[in-house]
């Protein structure tokens, strides 16, 4: 059996990573936050490093691997953000750093949802991820599809890349990284537009030394879940029940304009009713206000609001962290959603941060967890990525989660 460790730059990554590990003997846990290692499972942690400076970025994921003895000889996951968003090569830098490794590999190509890497460019259905949403990210606007470039902006090595030649066998793989690294590169971005090539790549990868330093996302994982399926092979494990609240309460931080029409085409449709929640001033009363709806069954968002604010995404944060808390100090709903990762770290921290089994991917980048601990153990909770999925995926995961309440 592989000894595996994975890291992720984000919660809802963090957990989108794990769901991709099912299933997995004895199950799979997240930690929204340091934390001890739960025994037995496949433990993954979260740094929600993605919006940090590149110096504290890497510190955190740093810690995260310090506990690896000097010839541990197993596999790191490191989990980036395949918008590019984040300093990527400083954490690559820290993660190479602790395993004393001299090479890393870079797969940030999640197929199933139209992300591809293509002569080192990273596309979302195509188009270049520069002139996509991703540009006008409020904290990481992105101006260059380049993955190499995107490691190069914080990173004190070189990266390269490992074309589709190379990836499908038509040219000699390891002969395209010795090529490389005489050119001086130690970090490898391998070109991907299939779940296929996702799985030729790791394939090829896992038969060079250990340890061995993986980095990309959900596609990545799941390849390497099909190649060590055959002796890693278990059921997903569930988390405690308790008892059913009322409501489901959604919080939704995300800026992306998908988590946008996801709310818009759920409040329109009656599934939920949308609290816009813009700054500290008012977030006591949206949470009282969301506490009441979910007292008598309604489903509601506390939702940051469309226009920027002065204070800019921190104060959005704050205030959708203590609406949130207030709803929830008032009420026990039947379900939790939080869309986007800093959204979701947030409200948690809020609750102790407490560990999360993982029970299913709903779709691609929609997690159901269960919390392990804390006054709301047993609770589900769904994380989404804020630039995942159709206009009536919000109201979905509503439906889904109210049907406990049944």
């Amino acid at each position: 059996m592989h000894a595996l460790r994975i890291i992720a730059d984000d919660l809802t990554g963090a957990c989108d990573v794990a769901a991709e590990m099912l299933p997995w003997p004895a199950g799979v846990v997240v930690h929204p936050a340091a934390g001890a290692a739960a025994p037995g499972v496949l433990n993954v942690r979260n740094t929600q490093s993605r919006t940090l400076p590149p110096a504290e970025a890497a510190r955190r994921v740093g810690a995260a691997l310090a506990d690896l003895r000097s010839g541990w000889s197993g596999i790191v996951l490191k989990k980036i953000d395949t918008g590019l968003r984040g300093p990527i090569g400083a954490e690559i830098d820290a993660a190479m750093d602790v395993l004393g490794v001299t090479d890393a590999f870079v797969l940030p190509a999640i197929p199933e949802v139209g992300r591809t890497t293509e002569q080192g460019c990273q596309l979302i259905g195509g188009v270049p991820v520069h002139r996509t949403a991703f540009a006008r990210d409020p904290q990481n606007p992105i101006r260059d599809a380049s993955v190499p470039a995107a490691v190069g902006a914080t990173s004190r090595r070189h990266a390269a890349v490992i074309g589709l030649g190379a990836v499908r066998g038509r040219d000699d793989f390891d002969g395209a990284v010795d090529a490389a690294r005489a050119g001086g590169a130690t970090v490898f971005v391998c070109d991907a537009e299939t779940d296929a090539d996702l799985e030729r790549a790791v394939r090829r990868l896992l038969s060079r030394p250990r340890p061995l330093l993986l980095v990309g996302s959900t596609g990545l994982a799941r390849a390497l879940r099909r190649v060590l399926g055959t002796e890693h092979g278990g059921r997903p494990r569930g988390g405690p029940t308790a008892a059913t609240g009322s409501g489901v309460l959604v919080v939704a931080g995300s800026a992306h304009p998908a988590t946008r029409a996801q709310v818009e085409s759920a409040a329109a449709r009656q599934t939920l009713e949308a609290l816009f929640v813009d700054g500290p001033g008012v977030a006591e009363a949206a949470g009282l206000a969301a506490g009441k709806l979910l007292e008598s069954g309604r489903p509601v968002a506390l939702v940051a609001p469309a226009a920027p604010i002065p204070d800019g995404s921190p104060a959005v944060l704050a205030a959708l962290r203590a609406a949130a808390l207030a709803a929830l100090a008032r009420t026990r709903p039947a379900g939790l959603a939080l869309v986007g990762g800093e959204t979701a770290y947030h409200v948690l921290d809020g609750l102790g941060h407490p560990t999360l089994a993982v029970e299913s991917r709903l779709c691609p980048l929609v997690v159901r967890t269960r919390l392990l601990s804390g006054p709301y153990a047993g609770l589900p909770l769904v994380t989404k990525g804020g630039s995942a999925g159709a206009p009536d995926l919000l109201g979905a995961i509503v439906r889904q989660l109210g049907r406990g309440a049944r």
